[in-house]
């Protein structure tokens, strides 16, 4: 065979195979080569030359499709996939890789986590046998539970844990400050998920952190907009502040002016968490000058903060509140 000839082969295979695997994340079997007429030998070629990359024993994915796999949810669905094809049985995304799915607030730290939960009955060896090549799945990690009555879901076709349960599952993991941003991101727009949290935190009694979760949960709130509000929320009130009110609508003869992060109704204060990235135009700074001159003629002071001051001295951002606490008291004197 012409190198020519081999070259047209490979590029043939490699879109009938793009487009088998779509529905798969892109993930494919060596049991799926015989239903396209591809041969092992090509398989083999097409891995020797870097065209196809081999994510674990006989789970193979186009390199192109995995390298365009860029942020953690995508490469979260592509792996969970992966190594769901290596475990016969039920088995579903868990704890951070099911977080990730739902789009859930999570430690930045945790997103290389991939981990799966399977009932007790099933057996876990597939994915740690002994392999004579690399595999890119050496560290994930497969959790036993009896799984009685658990919530689970679909989400893009990979079987997962409800957003409860992964909320739960991943906050035992953090921080006490980012598993209550996680906590938060679950019941985000949910009064009703509230109760659902509270409910579920006892079908996980023995994982590692439970006790973290449980610690936090009465914070838990809706109306927390992105993690860096739960973050702040978490140190002022570890602080000694009062706790603030969420989405705090502020009107004037005009109308509704705007929703604050965040405000101390009887301090006539609103705090704002700044993550800039709201910020992307100038009409957007503008934009915000002006409300923010709206609220101050109301009579409130304004306290802006950033992720770094929040993290690393909140005590700055509690006596700029305070001072501002003091101003608004004065003005209304």
């Amino acid at each position: 065979m012409t190198s020519r000839a081999l070259s047209a082969q490979s590029q043939a295979a490699r879109i009938k195979m793009r487009h088998h695997a779509s529905a798969n994340h892109g993930v494919f079997q060596r049991s799926d080569l015989d239903a396209l007429g591809i041969s092992y030998d090509l398989l083999r070629t097409l891995v020797r030359n870097g065209w196809w990359t081999r994510l674990h024993h006989g789970v193979y994915i186009d390199t192109e499709v995995l390298e365009s796999a860029h942020d953690p949810r995508t490469r979260t669905l592509v792996f969970v996939t992966a190594a769901m094809c290596r475990l016969s049985g039920g088995a579903f995304a868990y704890g951070p890789s099911a977080s990730l799915l739902h789009g859930l607030a999570m430690d930045r730290r945790l997103h290389d986590t991939l981990a799966l939960v399977r009932p007790l009955a099933h057996d876990q060896r597939a994915l740690h046998r002994r392999i004579s090549r690399s595999s890119m799945l050496r560290s994930i990690e497969v959790h036993r539970h009896s799984m009685v009555g658990e919530s689970t879901t679909v989400i893009d076709g990979v079987p997962s844990q409800d957003r409860w349960d992964a909320a739960i599952t991943t906050a035992a993991r953090e921080s006490r400050p980012w598993a209550l941003a996680t906590l938060d991101s679950a019941v985000w727009r949910d009064e009703e998920g509230l109760a659902s949290l509270t409910n579920r935190v006892d079908r996980w009694p023995g994982i590692a952190g439970i006790g973290t979760v449980r610690s936090v949960l009465p914070l838990v709130r809706t109306g927390a907009q992105s993690p860096l509000e739960s973050l702040s929320r978490f140190q002022l009130l570890a602080a000694g502040l009062s706790e603030p009110e969420l989405q705090f609508a502020i009107y004037d003869e005009s109308g509704l002016v705007g929703f604050a992060d965040m405000a101390w109704p009887e301090l006539r204060v609103i705090g704002e968490a700044d993550g800039m990235a709201k910020y992307t135009q100038r009409e957007d700074l503008i934009g915000e000058k002006l409300r923010e001159d709206r609220m101050r003629a109301l009579g409130w002071v304004v306290v802006r903060w950033t992720w770094r001051e929040i993290l690393t001295t909140p005590e700055l951002v509690v006596a700029r509140i305070r001072r501002a606490a003091t101003l608004a008291r004065t003005r209304l004197a």
